[in-house]
């Protein structure tokens, strides 16, 4: 049986301090929402399984760029196929609402950050790793 690690891909910097030391991070910071999924999507079809859903909880993908990713890795494991239909799905519905050029209100940022950091805390209480 191959060992298996939990890691986190996130472009929210401010989740480092809820991280349990089980996890490793990839931090995105300033890429798109988009980028976080794709760099999930790329783990996957190396052997990674979602954990929880990427878009559970959180607000339409054009309303925050804020994308926090939990998965479980392993290598040469099989695809998890569901987790990769999952990802996908993600992706689609983040470039059905793509608005190229798009601009947050910069006064905004921080409280789409809380956020972001609100569902990851959550998430990682359901996970129970916490």
């Amino acid at each position: 049986m191959t060992p298996m690690k939990a890691s986190i891909i996130s472009n929210n910097v401010d989740i480092e301090d809820l991280l349990p030391s089980a996890f490793s991070v990839t931090f995105l910071p300033g890429a798109p929402a988009r980028e976080v999924l794709r760099a999930a999507r790329d783990r996957i079809h190396l052997g990674a399984k979602l954990l929880a859903h990427p878009m559970a909880g959180r607000l339409r993908p054009n309303e925050t760029p804020y994308m926090t990713v939990f998965l479980k890795e392993a290598d040469g494991v099989p695809l998890d196929l569901p987790s990769l239909e999952i990802i996908e799905y993600c992706l689609a519905e983040d470039a059905k609402y793509a608005n190229a050029g798009k601009k947050y209100d910069e006064a905004m940022l921080p409280d789409l950050r809380f956020i972001g950091r609100e569902l990851a805390e959550s998430t990682l209480k359901e996970l129970d790793i916490r």
